[in-house]
């Protein structure tokens, strides 16, 4: 549908990864991801953040859609302010020649089925409704990770199911 982002962030710090995480999420949810896949998208994005941070220290990171799905990507966020610097990017693919530096830093889900497809008229409305129903502030991201960790151990422990206590038998001597 579109390779232009629509929204871009800067990720400087490691609070920067936070807020992408918390903006992710906000994407997530405005797009119709159920509960879970928003979990999933946020933490993901997190991931590469981070990732992107270790690797290039400035990074941006980028949300778009294109092809009825969800595009999270990041990539170095040095300008051309220094042309001497080679960009770690190329320095990447000359080491791994065989992968794509840009899959590195790429997280792609098809856009919810409910979603009958966004335009790009309405890629500047996602933005709007992003910001507007962002949570104040970064604390609001962990109690809402912390709420999804329970979440999940709580599933995790009703599927378990009973656990069985096996009793350590003593073996029996062999008669000679």
């Amino acid at each position: 549908m579109t390779t232009t982002p629509f929204l871009v962030l800067n990720l400087r710090k490691k609070k920067d990864a936070v807020f992408a995480r918390q903006r992710a999420r906000r994407v997530a949810s405005v797009l119709a991801f159920d509960a879970q896949e928003q979990a999933c998208i946020a933490a993901g994005t997190f991931i590469i953040a981070c990732q992107a941070l270790m690797i290039f220290g400035k990074a941006k990171i980028s949300f778009q859609i294109e092809n009825h799905h969800l595009g999270i990507s990041a990539q170095e966020g040095r300008t051309e302010t220094h042309p001497e610097a080679h960009p770690i990017s190329r320095r990447l693919a000359g080491i791994f020649p065989e992968v794509d530096a840009k899959a590195l830093f790429r997280l792609a889900k098809p856009l919810p089925a409910s979603d009958c497809g966004v335009n790009e008229q309405e890629l500047g409305w996602l933005v709007n409704k992003v910001e507007e129903t962002a949570c104040n502030g970064l604390f609001d991201e962990i109690v809402k990770q912390n709420q999804e960790v329970l979440a999940l151990l709580h599933e995790l422990r009703l599927n378990q199911g009973p656990t069985l206590v096996r009793e350590e038998k003593t073996p029996t001597p062999h008669a000679a």
